[in-house]
């Protein structure tokens, strides 16, 4: 059994009495606590005893208080006070909220409705939009920073939190802001770090909009743009790949046209192709959500008739009938993510008085004319097949009489090449894959701390071992970050040699034109 927390029960500076522990993370701990002075409850973070002598992290704890403070916006955690107390801890005071995160909505709630969503990140947006204009810039966005209550008569209330690694861009009152961040070491979450927080290189704004758009992206298909089981996977990703839409990772999922292409345009590598300030992504989302509104109510409007309108002309019930039959209206923005089957008749005219009624049995076929439709339909369909087996039988035998090409190395060649490291080649019998994924693993940890040195050597022991495309990858781009262009063109060289098709290409393409 956990021993109770040391300072549960206790006041702080004399001003905040300590009810529980409700978070713990690197720099400290998070407690709720009652401001006695006002008997009302609030958020106390307190740092770490340990770290009280790291002046480091002395500094970037007084910044995130200097950060918030700097915030007024309803959407964004009021700061409080800050302080140190009677034994030396220093402490932030913040507003408590009495909700659940989005986190938690996301896992227990999905599918969203998109509407829900726009209302959601709408207010994060505003709340980065007054955070940018006083120049910080969050660099930790994701779903467990944002929490959502329920007011009375105000639902999904947004208060965007933790500004712990903001960075505030203009230095009027952080002057060592560039030394808290060591060169070459990455803050922030993974799975939402934009291509340039990934690279270690220089932020604006427009890096946070790239989270947003992973969280958008993440609200509407229930899923991150990428999979991976490490840090630096999802930052190499993040660099390298470019996501499939939501719609083709997660066909179920309702995403409007206008909605998935700006998610996409959010997730562009380049932040020059992204949405260029908070204001401009919000304004584009509330578009969509009023042409949503516009397209529903055009929907519900009772279609005109005409005083002689005839009623469809029944029809013989095929296999396709017994799909789904839901017609959506051509304005819905839902029109091209699902499968709609419109039960339209294939027969235009008036109806003969003796035509069958709805009630007639689909065995027997009673309209006049539709058993000659019928057997031409059935014709036409068995010659289109006959046609596309004769097609792809062709083709099959057009492709087993092309000779193979077979590489067949000129005599004497050697196996290392010039005996530089990246053209390193060893026969397949002399590889050892085992010890390279133990190395690149080892990199990979070293890279995610931030010490790229030691994530070099790794990966060039993990090469030795075993030299795979995606190590190649990973040490030009690590050579790039150091400022050595000749040996990361070098690499990149031969990663483009060994994986031609991979989705890096394009970034290796953009990166060799630099």
């Amino acid at each position: 059994m956990a021993a109770p927390d040391e300072l549960i029960g206790k006041t702080v500076a004399t001003k905040y009495l300590v009810e529980q522990m409700i978070g713990e993370g690197g720099m400290g701990k998070v407690y709720k606590a009652i401001q006695l002075a006002l008997d009302k409850p609030v958020v106390l973070k307190v740092l770490r005893q340990a770290l009280l002598s790291d002046e480091r992290t002395v500094k970037r704890f007084q910044r995130e208080a200097k950060a918030a403070s700097r915030l007024n916006h309803p959407n964004s955690i009021s700061v409080l006070d800050f302080g140190q107390a009677e034994d030396g801890a220093m402490y932030i005071a913040m507003e408590y909220v009495q909700g659940k995160d989005l986190h938690h909505i996301l896992s227990r709630e999905w599918p969203l409705p998109e509407a829900r969503v726009i209302r959601l990140v709408s207010q994060v947006l505003s709340a980065l939009a007054d955070a940018h204009s006083a120049g910080v810039i969050h660099r930790d966005l994701k779903p467990e920073n944002i929490m959502v209550e329920q007011r009375r008569g105000e639902a999904d209330f947004v208060k965007v939190l933790d500004f712990g690694i903001a960075k505030i861009v203009d230095g009027s009152i952080d002057d060592d802001g560039p030394a808290l961040t060591r060169a070459g070491f990455v803050c922030g979450t993974p799975e939402y770090m934009s291509p340039e927080q990934a690279r270690g290189a220089q932020l604006d704004h427009r890096s946070d909009l790239y989270a947003v758009g992973v969280i958008v992206y993440q609200l509407m298909c229930g899923m991150l743009p990428f999979d991976s089981d490490s840090a630096v996977g999802f930052a190499t990703k993040h660099l390298t790949e470019v996501p499939l839409t939501p719609t083709k990772r997660r066909p179920d999922a309702r995403v409007s046209p206008a909605m998935e292409r700006l998610i996409m345009k959010a997730l562009s590598k380049n932040p020059d192709d992204r949405p260029q300030t908070a204001e401009q992504f919000r304004a584009e989302l509330l578009a969509i959500e009023k042409e949503r509104r516009a397209s529903v109510g055009t929907a519900r409007r009772p279609a005109a008739t005409s005083a002689g309108g005839l009623a469809p002309v029944p029809r013989k019930v095929t296999p396709i009938d017994q799909q789904e039959t839901r017609v959506n209206p051509p304005s819905s923005p839902w029109a091209s993510n699902e499968t709609t089957v419109k039960a339209s008749s294939p027969i235009a005219g008036p109806v003969p008085e003796n035509a069958a009624s709805p009630t007639t049995s689909p065995d027997r076929d009673t309209t006049p004319g539709a058993g000659a439709s019928s057997i031409i339909f059935k014709v036409a369909t068995v010659l289109l097949v006959t046609l596309a087996l004769g097609l792809a039988g062709l083709y099959g035998w057009s492709v087993m009489q092309k000779p193979k090409e077979v590489y067949v190395p000129p005599p004497n060649a050697p196996l290392t090449g010039t005996g530089q490291a990246y053209e390193y080649d060893p026969p397949r019998e002399k590889r050892r894959p085992g010890d390279a994924t133990r190395e690149a693993g080892e990199g990979d940890d070293a890279w995610h701390r931030g010490n790229m040195d030691v994530a070099l050597s790794a990966y060039l022991n993990a090469w030795q071992a075993d030299p795979q495309p995606e190590l190649a990858l990973k040490i030009g781009e690590l050579y790039f970050q150091k400022g050595m262009s000749a040996e990361a063109r070098a690499w990149w060289t031969r990663y483009r040699k060994d994986a031609p098709n991979a989705k890096a290409q394009l970034y290796i393409d953009q990166m060799l034109e630099q």
